[in-house]
């Protein structure tokens, strides 16, 4: 029989590896125009899925789980073996890369915000940050490795709504809403508008303004 808690693990557990399989997606999809072989697309693929992952589990100070679990390789492996053997069905799309990895996004920052609400001892600032960090840690180094543009550092909106939807999460998990179901409720408010701001902000094209600096001519440049 599966008890109330049993039945939240595993639908968060689910969620955690659609997230793995849609990282694994979008770091395979970034580099498709360098037209990489199997191992590097497994690479690229392997390191956005686990990488935010593992950041998560070091400061928490657990031992990754995608050193104990073997499902997450298997999914890892089965979306890159697609991605390979299908490439034409993406070659037009390469911009889809955008939406895997706003479902993975909002998976990772979800349950990474969820594991930091349950430790008494981190504040809603280090519940933020861990989520910002699981959430963009693989796509950090993936676009680091392809030397192309980090979504993070450029003007797109895609901070911000993990801010959000962990701030969701925590307000969910204060007031105690949902009752014996108030951790899944948290995670799923979590990821829905985590996942939800972020493809609005890239159908919409929704981007923070970025610093203006205004142009000076050699004389009123300041040498410190």
């Amino acid at each position: 029989m599966i008890g109330g808690m049993d039945y939240t693990y595993w639908i968060i557990y689910s969620f955690d590896l659609i997230g793995t399989a849609a990282f694994a997606f979008s770091g395979g999809l970034r580099a498709l125009d360098r037209r990489p072989d199997f191992i590097g697309i497994l690479i690229l693929a392997g390191v956005t899925a686990i990488g935010g992952g593992m950041i998560r589990d070091g400061i928490l100070g657990n031992q990754a789980r995608v050193l104990t679990d073997v499902n997450y390789m298997y999914v890892i492996l089965a979306s890159v073996v697609f991605l390979y053997c299908f490439p034409r069905s993406f070659w037009k799309r390469l911009n889809l890369f955008k939406y895997f990895d706003a479902f993975g996004f909002g998976a990772f920052s979800g349950v990474a915000a969820n594991l930091g609400v349950q430790d008494p001892s981190m504040n809603c600032f280090a519940v933020m940050i861990l989520a910002v960090l699981t959430g963009c840690g693989g796509g950090v180094v993936r676009d680091v490795m392809i030397d192309k543009p980090s979504l993070p550092l450029s003007d797109e909106l895609y901070v911000i709504p993990v801010i959000i939807g962990a701030l969701a999460l925590m307000m969910v998990h204060y007031f105690g809403w949902g009752g014996e179901a108030n951790e899944l409720i948290g995670f799923l408010t979590a990821f829905t508008l985590t996942t939800g701001l972020r493809i609005v902000a890239i159908r919409r094209d929704i981007r923070l303004p970025r610093i203006f600096i205004p142009p000076m001519g050699k004389d009123k440049i300041i040498d410190n």
